[in-house]
């Protein structure tokens, strides 16, 4: 019986041992593979040919924000006030300059070499008013949209081919970190370049790979850093309701930005003025440190020489301007633990700069 009972043990135990492991074997194998989403790597963003390189930064700096410049009409012949306006902007002394996008009036696939001299224009016109100090760019709507803001593709080959290849991107300077997105991202289902039919409305997109990207980037690269600057050119909070970037973009992006307390400004243009979401106002811009308000601060300045008045072909603009809208840049001062914001009034003359510097540091502590 003994002798029984132990060759039939070790041949169960055998049994339940092969059972157990071909059960694990076919769960392996019914079990589906996990998904691991690949994300790109957010670019890194190169100034414009022929405007200069960075030089190391040595402590303190100084750049511009400056953005829509773009002629009323399709024409290579830049705006009258925008020479003066950069020339203007050089005795701050900037180490760098960003613009905020619609530096052409653009939006026509068709006539490639109108786009390539509307850009070789406005880059002759940094190189000459700002020679040697690097502009670093975020494309808006006219680089990347057909007639009818239609989303294009071969306008953002234009775009590559005659600016730069990154649509969006980051770089570093002293003790900050500065992201460009791209507020007129292709969308998949969007019929491409053509006029859209009647009533076509094209808010604006940040597709998901790069907002995405963009937090990955965030995540891994700004530890070190004290500010992040986002330049962009559809606002996320325009003065005007329903100019801004789509409501779906704005919220994906707003959920990011709350990740990372230390994105300090937020900037845009696309409204022909100068907006300050903080007081909802044309109040100048905060400065940092700014006691008991959350960052970041949003600014709206889109007044680089574009019409103040509403465009003569796309009725579907009117809402870029404003009544009480004026030429104006933006000057930021970065120390080691402070920021000064400067906004430039340059008036409301189309061929006349009249710049003043306002009081700086608007809101209150």
């Amino acid at each position: 019986m003994k002798t029984r009972f132990r060759l039939i043990f070790p041949l169960v135990v055998l049994l339940f041992a092969v059972g157990i492991a071909g059960f694990v074997v076919t769960a392996q194998q019914k079990s589906p593979k996990a998904k691991t989403k690949t994300v790109a790597p957010f670019p890194v963003l190169p100034p414009l040919p022929n405007t200069g390189t960075l030089k190391p930064a040595s402590g303190d700096f100084t750049f511009i924000v400056a953005g829509d410049n773009r002629p009323a009409d399709p024409t290579a012949t830049p705006s009258a006030i925008t020479g003066p306006m950069i020339s203007d902007m050089m005795q701050y002394k900037p180490d760098f300059i960003l613009w905020t996008g619609d530096a052409i009036a653009g939006k026509d696939p068709t006539n490639p070499t109108l786009i390539q001299q509307e850009y070789q224009a406005f880059l002759n016109l940094l190189h000459t008013q700002a020679p040697g100090v690097p502009v670093f760019f975020s494309p808006g709507n006219h680089e990347l949209n057909a007639k009818n803001n239609a989303p294009c593709p071969a306008m953002d080959t234009l775009y590559q081919n005659n600016m730069v290849n990154e649509l969006y991107g980051a770089f570093s300077y002293g003790n900050s970190v500065f992201i460009a997105l791209n507020t007129d991202s292709l969308k998949k289902s969007a019929a491409n370049c053509p006029p859209q039919a009647k009533g076509f409305v094209n808010k604006g997109f940040v597709n998901q790979d790069q907002i995405d990207s963009l937090d990955a980037f965030l995540a891994a690269n700004t530890a070190a850093a004290k500010h992040i600057f986002i330049f962009m050119h559809r606002p996320m909070f325009p003065k005007s309701l329903g100019i801004g970037l789509d409501k779906a973009s704005t919220t994906k992006l707003k959920k990011v930005f709350r990740k990372y307390k230390k994105i300090a400004y937020v900037l845009a243009a696309h409204e022909h003025l100068y907006f300050n979401k903080l007081t909802g106002d044309n109040s100048p811009p905060p400065c940092l440190p700014l006691k008991r308000k959350k960052k970041p601060f949003y600014l709206v300045s889109g007044g680089a020489g574009a019409p103040l008045t509403g465009d003569k072909d796309e009725k579907e603009e009117a809402g870029e301007t404003d009544p009480d809208g004026f030429y104006n840049y933006l000057v930021f001062q970065v120390r080691a633990h402070r920021v000064n914001a400067m906004l430039v009034n340059c008036g409301t003359d189309p061929t006349k700069a009249q710049c003043v510097l306002q009081p700086v540091c608007g809101g209150t502590e």
